[in-house]
């Protein structure tokens, strides 16, 4: 029966998935749409294999079955259902908004995924495949955000930006399982979308896109809060560069130099809004985990300006240098480290011959810029883990390798040969 379900839901999907308006205006085709779809919602299967295999007791097996637990007070006990995600207020209050643990944000995020899971399971009756295909077809859209943002920008570079908006490796692998990770992927790609529409066209903003934006960002805010002091700044630096186009060299390191001391101030106020010592505490939380075979020996970090400032070489090199090509033969993060060599080789190769003014013509470009660095820094400070960097950084490498891609000097002779056959 577990079987009918499933071929029943791919046969839904592909019906009626080409009708949706938003897929149909990234102007791909029907079979096109299909294939993708296909691609994705089997990738869920396979991820779920590859991740029960390789982790039997890790992260996405815990979640399905903790969403089994929870699917039998959903139709034991629908009250209790819902009502016990505020149990955790009495335990903790509201506060500890950047907490890690033992707050009732730090739980939130948990709780939330379980309930989904228990949702899922009335469809799927518990099947960790099922589940993880039902989730990679909701995903899905978030693939389609980022493609339809940046071929408006490239019209040119088709088949290129669906390679890369669909199947970068480190988002392909951890999007596809019911986890954070996706739901925060589809949340920031349809704030970017929107975002994107206020920037290049403004009448076309609706209260439905207001909605959708305010939720996106809440649900960024739920599953990983911190990206939220990230993407807020980053906003602002472009809607600044919108404002005043003639200045864009003046305001943004005027704009960060601002951020960057509002940050540092916060370490006067009371707790979580003191945001130099809730860096230095997740970081402290990441490093009391237990110790994984690609971790990562790190400085003391004081909640202070020469603090930051002593280990900021440290956290690039972690964000965006580890793992280290030669250091990943045959470990586990070698994948990754091919993954990232390759990213560097397409910066270097456009810092070098790419059309950087073309590149920067765009104001969501610098959006995703000053984004892109926010994320790293945060990343490069807090974690002390290769695997949890490559699966933390993996959707902000869109926002660099798509831009930087289609402004290199000589036209993609992956493109032209794909013009050529179709």
């Amino acid at each position: 029966m577990e079987y009918a379900f499933v071929v029943f839901y791919i046969l839904l999907c592909f019906w009626i998935f080409p009708k949706i308006s938003f897929i149909k205006n990234a102007k791909l085709t029907d079979t096109e749409i299909r294939i993708l779809l296909f691609i994705k919602l089997f990738s869920g299967i396979f991820c779920a294999w590859y991740f029960r295999k390789t982790f039997a007791n890790g992260d996405h097996s815990s979640i399905n079955e903790i969403g089994k637990i929870e699917y039998g007070y959903l139709v034991s006990d629908p009250k209790l259902f819902f009502s016990s995600l505020a149990i955790d207020i009495k335990s903790y209050g509201w506060g500890g908004v950047f907490e890690s643990s033992y707050s009732f944000w730090a739980n939130l995020r948990f709780n939330l995924l379980f309930k989904f899971v228990a949702i899922l399971n009335i469809i799927s009756k518990g099947n960790f495949y099922f589940n993880s295909m039902i989730f990679s077809s909701l995903v899905f859209f978030g693939h389609i955000s980022f493609f339809r943002v940046f071929r408006q920008m490239y019209p040119g570079y088709k088949y290129s930006l669906l390679a890369i908006c669909f199947f970068i490796p480190s988002v392909w692998l951890y999007t596809s399982c019911v986890h954070k990770d996706g739901f925060v992927f589809l949340a920031i790609a349809f704030s970017c979308f929107i975002f994107y529409s206020y920037l290049h066209n403004k009448d076309s903003i609706r209260i439905k896109h207001v909605l959708v934006f305010v939720l996106s960002i809440m649900m960024i805010f739920v599953f990983r809060n911190y990206i939220v002091v990230a993407i807020l700044p980053a906003m602002f630096i472009a809607i600044a560069c919108k404002t005043f186009p003639n200045k864009k060299r003046l305001l943004i390191p005027v704009v960060y130099s601002l951020f960057g001391l509002l940050f540092f101030l916060s370490g006067f106020l009371p707790g979580s809004l003191n945001l130099p010592a809730a860096v230095a505490n997740r970081r402290l939380d990441f490093a009391q985990l237990v110790e994984a075979n690609t971790n990562m020996p790190m400085n003391n970090l004081t909640p202070d300006f020469s603090g930051f400032a002593i280990n900021l070489p440290q956290a690039i090199n972690h964000s965006l240098f580890r793992p280290y090509l030669w250091e990943a033969f045959g470990s586990s993060v070698s994948l990754a480290a091919l993954e990232l060599f390759f990213y560097q080789l397409v910066i270097i190769y456009f810092l070098f011959y790419g059309r950087k003014k073309n590149w920067l013509a765009y104001n969501f470009n610098i959006f995703g810029l000053a984004f892109f660095i926010n994320m790293m820094l945060i990343i490069g400070y807090t974690i002390p883990n290769i695997g949890a960097i490559v699966r933390y950084r993996g959707v902000f490498w869109l926002f660099i390798i798509c831009p930087i891609w289609c402004s290199l000097s000589h036209y993609s002779t992956f493109e032209r040969w794909l013009r050529k056959s179709s």
